[in-house]
């Protein structure tokens, strides 16, 4: 019995995992995964996580990456047995899925970091959100649209009041009530927690995945190189014109994107997409040298990156 909610569509060869942010919850990927799919109904099946103390998973005592990253490998194990699989991971999420491969290095065949950095990172700026959260009367409250108006003042932005007020539920019944799904008290207390980075000394040598956000202070100039020293094959795409939750503000480009990674990963590639046999197996995008450019599917996107709408980084 998997240890994890998860919600799961496709039935391809492949398992992709989809691990959220703090406050989120597996069904916000529910858009890209099944744009994801239909690039590829036969090669993928996607699976959403709601990673501990969020959406219906079981609430935890303390916050600890290590803790995330063992509960997320075993429910890995026990999903997939021995498909091939990749994570994926957005903001927390995405230190989650770095944790998890560094401690679990044979677990996955491909990683996908969604801005984020394995850094210490200033979350300031979620603090008034649980301030707004807890704001809620939750004993007088009788519609969704009330909490909405008591969090406008604190969250006057009404994208991010409908993601957090998607975490919000009313049990009906002898028992009516009123409550936040996720483990708010937890989380709220826990935001220097969320934002520090474990020390590792361990590296991850697969093929590796960065999406960056170009309107985000997620992920800084002076993140890359704690991030190719744990991911030495990391490739960076930085997506224009979007925010923090690049897949909700680029979804297109984010599919398109990852897919073409996806399909560029040694002993997952379709036919059409296989790597050029001069390329080493352990390497899904290596320089082969002076004079000559990766032989990955993947390579168009760095040779055409000034006339789209994103910037591919060595």
């Amino acid at each position: 019995m998997n240890e994890l909610h998860l919600s799961t569509f496709g039935d391809g060869r492949q398992d992709v995992y989809w691990c959220h942010g703090v406050f989120g919850q597996g069904k916000n990927f529910t858009r890209v995964a099944k744009d994801l799919l239909a690039t590829d109904p036969d090669a993928y099946r996607c699976i959403l996580v709601d990673l501990p103390n969020h959406g219906r998973s079981p609430w935890t005592e303390t916050f600890s990456y290590r803790d995330m990253a063992d509960i997320l490998a075993r429910t890995v194990r026990a999903t997939s047995g021995n498909r091939p699989t990749h994570l994926l991971g957005h903001s927390m999420g995405g230190k989650v899925v770095m944790r998890t491969v560094l401690d679990n290095p044979d677990l996955a065949r491909s990683l996908t970091v969604v801005d984020m950095a394995p850094v210490d990172s200033r979350l300031i700026g979620l603090a008034p959100l649980v301030d707004a959260m807890k704001s809620v009367n939750l004993t007088a409250l009788t519609t969704r649209r009330q909490a909405e108006k008591q969090m406008s003042d604190r969250v006057p932005d009404p994208n991010i009041r409908q993601f957090l007020l998607q975490n919000l539920r009313h049990e009906t019944g002898e028992n009516e009530h009123w409550y936040w799904q996720m483990n708010l008290d937890l989380l709220g207390n826990g935001l220097s927690d969320i934002g520090s980075w474990p020390s590792v000394t361990s590296t991850w040598n697969g093929p590796a995945l960065w999406i960056t956000a170009e309107q985000s202070n997620y992920v800084g100039p002076d993140h890359s190189q704690a991030m190719h020293e744990l991911f030495p094959q990391v490739r960076r795409i930085r997506v224009k014109n979007s925010g923090h939750w690049v897949h909700s503000d680029q979804p297109g480009i984010f599919v398109q994107v990852l897919a073409a990674f996806l399909s560029a990963v040694p002993g997952t590639s379709r036919p059409s997409l296989k790597l050029s046999p001069s390329q080493p197996s352990q390497s899904w995008c290596q320089p082969l040298g002076k004079g000559r450019r990766p032989q990955s599917p993947y390579e168009r996107f760095r040779r055409y990156s000034r006339h789209r709408p994103y910037r591919y980084f060595q």
